[in-house]
């Protein structure tokens, strides 16, 4: 991945960070998505899943480092061939 689709990566991880940060502590959503939504609690844990796993992807992007990206798609795979219980 190129710096150029690595850095917008990084920012919008940040803002998804700071979305499920700010879901779970005071319950806010941002407005277009209000209506939407019924289990903060849920979101804002979602939000920061998906925040972490793209500043994970970006961050080994941008560094360029073999090692980190193999983990990263070790993880991935192990967590969607894992047999969650429903």
């Amino acid at each position: 991945m190129s710096w150029y689709l690595a850095l917008p990566s990084a920012v919008f991880a940040a803002l998804l960070l700071v979305g499920g940060a700010a879901a779970l502590r005071s319950g806010w959503v941002v407005p277009w998505q209000r209506g939407q939504v019924h289990r903060i609690r849920f979101f804002g844990w979602a939000e920061l899943a998906m925040g972490g796993a793209l500043a994970l992807q970006a961050s080994t992007a941008l560094l360029h480092d073999r090692g980190a990206d193999s983990t990263v798609r070790l993880s991935a795979w192990a967590a969607s061939s894992w047999d969650w219980p429903s």
